[in-house]
């Protein structure tokens, strides 16, 4: 059991304050009844029979979203000498608990998943998972060639003594590719192609597990996972979605 406007503000329709506000106005029905008090406590299974003005809330007891990150801001909520992404969080989904899943450097582009579900962060980030993240790269120095793809695909050892696990590398032309790993080291990506005497010009994560970037999100735009990538992201950590 949970109270309604604890629901219905961390779905994001409100702060507390103001989801109060809105109960209390006749704005809420429950099985066809108007409910005015903010603190009836709902069952899991009367969730889906909550109206707002009419028509069914999107109620989850966990929030993911996509960015589309542009270059030029770090992956954190806050800091005092860089821009963050924290800028591209609507104010509704403020203080909602959300988090980064993993990170991508400052120059790097694209799908950046942000969530308040602990868990499935920690094994989409974990090697012991194994989920897909693939990347559209463009690098300089020497070119990429079959080689290449032979040795990224049985992984190798660094100088360093840095072990890279294999990896998918499937060439566009000498110079870019896309690249899909199964772990997260530290500045992977960079690191791989720099072991390999080449630096990475440019840098977008286009896949995680199952979910692509969505085409239509422009760079800086942020949006919910819709019922079915949620799923399928969830399937893909070995969870059940909440």
């Amino acid at each position: 059991m949970e109270r309604l406007d604890k629901i219905l503000a961390k779905s994001g329709y409100g702060t507390r304050k103001e989801v109060k506000q809105l109960i209390r106005a006749g704005r809420v029905e429950l099985a066809g009844q108007v409910v005015t008090d903010p603190g009836l406590k709902i069952s899991a299974p009367d969730v889906d029979n909550i109206l707002l003005d009419g028509l069914k809330p999107q109620i989850h007891s966990s929030l993911i979203f996509m960015l589309n990150k542009p270059g030029g801001f770090i992956t954190a909520l806050s800091d005092a000498r860089h821009d963050t992404i924290a800028e591209f969080i609507p104010p509704q989904w403020q203080n909602k608990g959300l988090v980064p899943v993993g990170r991508l450097d400052k120059d790097t582009e694209g799908l950046l998943l942000l969530t308040n579900d602990g868990q499935l962060s920690h094994r989409i980030c974990s090697p012991k998972w194994e989920i897909e993240k693939e990347y559209h790269l463009i690098v300089q120095g020497r070119p990429f060639d079959q080689q290449d793809v032979e040795k990224f695909a049985n992984g190798f050892k660094t100088r360093d003594g840095t072990e890279f696990r294999p990896s998918k590398l499937e060439l566009i032309d000498g110079f870019e590719a896309y690249l899909t790993v199964f772990e997260g080291q530290y500045h992977q990506v960079k690191r791989m192609a720099k072991s390999t005497g080449r630096e990475i010009k440019y840098l977008r994560r286009i896949r995680i597990a199952d979910l692509e970037l969505d085409p239509d999100l422009s760079l800086g735009e942020l949006r919910m996972l819709t019922d079915e990538e949620r799923e399928n992201l969830y399937s893909a950590c070995d969870l059940k979605d909440k």
